[in-house]
C-alpha cells in the first residue's frame, strides 16, 4: 500500500500538466474578467441500451429523443439558435460503415480489426492537411494502417449563421490493425488511445487556429462519437448518418453541455469518448 500511495504521488505532478495543456488546448486566454480556471459545467446526460446486447436503429431515436428531453437543461445565448453543444456516442456501426467505406474507396476488414475516427479539423486547407498528416503520422509510428478517410455527411442548414461560422471541417477517419495485434482488440485500443494523445499533443505545437479546430472525437474500434455545438434539436439532423436505418447500436449515451459563464466550443460537447 505503502508503495501505490508513492506511485500515486508522483503522478499527480504528470496528471496536472496534462490537465493544464488540455485547459490550455480547448480554452482561450485569460482576458478581462474570463478565466480559464474558473472554467465549469453541470451536464445533462442520459443512456438507453438493449439488455440483450441486440442492436437496432430505434436505440439512437431513443437516445436522440432523450435529449430532447434534456433541452430544459441547455443553455443558450443571446442567439438562441446557439447552444453549449450536444452529442451522441454508440457503438461502432459496422454494418452501416462497412456499405459506405466503399464510396469513398476504403474495404473496412471484420469488425473489431479497426478503429473508425471522426475528427474535427481546421477549415484551412494547408492547416487541416497538417492535422492530418500528424494523425497519420502517429497511426504509422504507432504501426498501425491508415485505411482512408470519408467524409462525414452533415446538413449545415440545421446550423445559425453564428454556429456555422465555428463550424470545424469534420472527416471520418479508419485505422487498421498493425501486425503483431492479431486476436487481440484491447491491445490495438490501448495504441488507438497513444495515437490520439500523442496526436493532439504534437497539435497543440503548431498554428494556434489549427490546435483549436483539431479534436479528436473518438477513436475506437467500439465506440463512435457524434457531437458538436448543437443544440439537442440539431445533433440528429445534423448528422445525417444517425438518420439511415443502416445505423445500429445496442447502446447509446447523450451528453447536453449546460455550463454558465463559460465559453462554448464544438470540442467540449459530449466529453465521453
Amino acid at each position: 500500500m505503502r508503495d501505490e500511495g508513492r506511485r500515486g504521488a508522483s503522478v499527480r505532478p504528470y496528471l496536472g500538466a496534462i490537465q493544464r495543456s488540455h485547459r490550455s488546448q480547448y480554452f482561450p486566454p485569460a482576458a478581462g474578467l474570463y478565466d480559464p480556471a474558473q472554467e465549469h459545467d453541470a451536464c445533462g446526460i442520459g443512456f438507453v441500451a438493449n439488455m440483450h446486447g441486440a442492436k437496432s436503429h430505434e436505440i439512437v431515436d431513443q437516445a436522440l429523443q432523450i435529449l430532447l428531453n434534456l433541452d430544459h437543461r441547455g443553455a443558450v445565448g443571446a442567439d438562441p439558435t446557439m447552444g453549449d453543444g450536444a452529442g451522441i456516442l454508440i457503438q461502432t456501426p459496422h454494418d452501416l460503415l462497412a456499405q459506405v467505406a466503399p464510396e469513398a474507396g476504403i474495404e473496412l476488414p471484420a469488425f473489431g480489426s479497426y478503429a473508425a475516427a471522426n475528427v474535427f479539423l481546421p477549415r484551412d486547407a494547408s492547416l487541416r492537411r497538417r492535422c492530418e498528416e500528424i494523425l497519420e503520422q502517429r497511426v504509422a509510428a504507432e504501426g498501425q494502417e491508415v485505411l482512408g478517410w470519408r467524409e462525414v455527411p452533415l446538413n449545415p442548414e440545421v446550423l445559425s449563421d453564428t454556429v456555422r461560422a465555428t463550424e470545424p471541417v469534420i472527416r471520418q477517419l479508419f485505422v487498421g490493425r498493425g501486425a503483431g495485434f492479431e486476436g487481440d482488440q484491447d491491445a490495438f485500443d490501448r495504441k488507438l488511445f497513444v495515437i490520439r494523445r500523442s496526436a493532439e499533443l504534437e497539435a497543440a505545437n503548431i498554428e494556434a487556429e489549427a490546435a483549436c479546430d483539431f479534436y479528436v472525437c473518438t477513436l475506437s474500434t467500439r465506440v463512435l462519437g457524434y457531437k458538436g455545438m448543437l443544440l439537442a434539436e440539431d445533433v440528429g439532423p445534423y448528422y445525417e448518418d444517425l438518420g439511415d436505418p443502416r445505423l445500429t447500436t445496442a447502446l447509446a449515451l447523450v451528453h447536453q453541455r449546460f455550463s454558465t459563464n463559460t465559453v462554448p466550443s464544438w470540442s467540449l460537447a459530449q466529453p465521453f469518448r
